[in-house]
């Protein structure tokens, strides 16, 4: 496991031998967040021919030259597999690249169902503030409303790689799974998926009902069983994946919106149910 900024080859192939590589997977297949987009192609013209996995992912691309870019280092490689999240980028993969593409579903539902902290808030609006976000929201009727708190995922402490590092290295050391490099880094990045997991826990968990512009917000709320809206980004990328898992079939629980003042109407309306008899 490693993330580009660290990325060697010589520490992966240390740990895989002939092994698959495998792609971590998200909403970065596009060229949106072009840094990714460079990695993956780089990986595959560096490894032709070695088994690579790219985990699921929603595809998006804003210029053909990206499309053309991915496709051409796609068919040299010769040996992908990609995963994708929905219906649209399965059918758009199986049109311009030239590898085994299947259906899958976002691996946060592996997690299973997760215990929700005791609400602190009345109304969380969870909303991106980067390029992927959406429409212009209007917040004003929802900022006024008493017990009301705005946040993007909470920003990672400046020493939190030290600090997880350290971690995992105590709670190695404590359990006796202390071990090489390899066996240190794999509990690093446990530590830090953990740590990541359970702030995002704390923010969703942390309202009565909350309104997410957030693909992994909604899924979170979905595994914490809380009351939710969701809005979709600038590309559709959460509304196809709704579409492709069903996970607003609940109506309790989770609804998509076009608004947030829609989506208000909508949670205020599950307030004002009866609550149901045992």
């Amino acid at each position: 496991m490693t993330e580009i900024p660290t990325y060697n080859d010589e520490r992966m192939l240390a740990a895989i031998g002939d092994g698959r590589i495998f792609l971590h997977g998200g909403g970065n297949f596009g060229d949106i967040w072009a840094g990714y987009r460079q990695f993956r192609e780089d990986m595959l013209t560096k490894y032709k021919g070695r088994p690579i996995v790219q985990m699921p992912q929603t595809i998006h691309f804003r210029e053909q030259a990206g499309i053309d870019s991915t496709a051409r280092a796609i068919e040299k490689h010769g040996n992908f597999t990609l995963l994708v999240r929905d219906h649209k980028s399965f059918e758009f993969a199986k049109r311009w690249f030239q590898c085994d593409v299947r259906l899958c579903p976002d691996m946060a539902f592996c997690i299973g169902p997760v215990s929700r902290p005791a609400p602190q808030h009345e109304l969380l609006l969870n909303l991106r503030e980067d390029q992927e976000v959406g429409a212009p929201q209007d917040l004003t009727a929802a900022t006024s409303r008493p017990g009301t708190v705005k946040s993007d995922w909470p920003d990672e402490p400046a020493d939190f790689q030290r600090h997880t590092k350290h971690t995992a290295i105590l709670k190695g050391l404590m359990s006796g799974r202390i071990g090489g490099r390899a066996k240190m880094t794999e509990l690093a990045y446990r530590e830090r998926a953990q740590q990541r997991f359970d702030r995002g826990v704390a923010l969703l968990g942390s309202a009565r009902q909350v309104i997410t512009d957030r693909m992994h917000g909604h899924i979170m709320c979905v595994l914490l069983g809380a009351d939710h809206c969701v809005l979709d980004n600038s590309y559709g990328k959460t509304s196809s994946f709704i579409e492709a898992w069903g996970t607003c079939n609940n109506p309790e629980k989770a609804a998509i919106a076009a608004t947030v003042d829609e989506a208000l109407g909508i949670l205020d309306a599950r307030r004002m149910q009866p609550a149901a008899v045992a």
